[in-house]
Formats: structure tokens, sequence, C-alpha cells
């Protein structure tokens, strides 16, 4: 998974059908600050994106995942 400077991203981690938004990843890891305030690292494919935003003042709207 890919991400520009502006993006955030929501997931859902499963199978524990939790949520969270995306801090980062390294070598097939994704970093995960869940909506209860813990933080995980999970196998990412175990993580199913909900979400995109942008930052719109920008016009670098690319999605690479």
């Amino acid at each position: 998974m890919k991400f520009e400077e502006k993006q955030k991203f929501t997931v859902q981690v499963y199978p524990s059908r939790k949520f969270g938004t995306v801090i980062g990843s390294n070598d097939g890891l994704i970093g995960i600050l869940l909506d209860n305030g813990e933080y995980i690292d999970i196998p990412r494919e175990r993580v199913r994106i909900v979400s995109v935003e942008v930052d719109h003042e920008t016009k670098e709207d690319i999605f690479r995942l």
C-alpha cells in the first residue's frame, strides 16, 4: 500500500472488525491507530480500506493502493 502525504485511510481490520486510521506501513505490515485508541501492526491482507480522504488544497488526488 502506498499513500501520499495528504491522504487519510480509514480501514477495517479482520477478523476483529475493528476500525481505525492508517499511520504507516513497512514490509507488508500496516500500522493502525484504532478508534478505541489502541495501536496495532497487522498484515496487509487483513485490512480492508473503507474510505480515503484527500486534502484538496493540493491537486494531487492520486490513489495508489
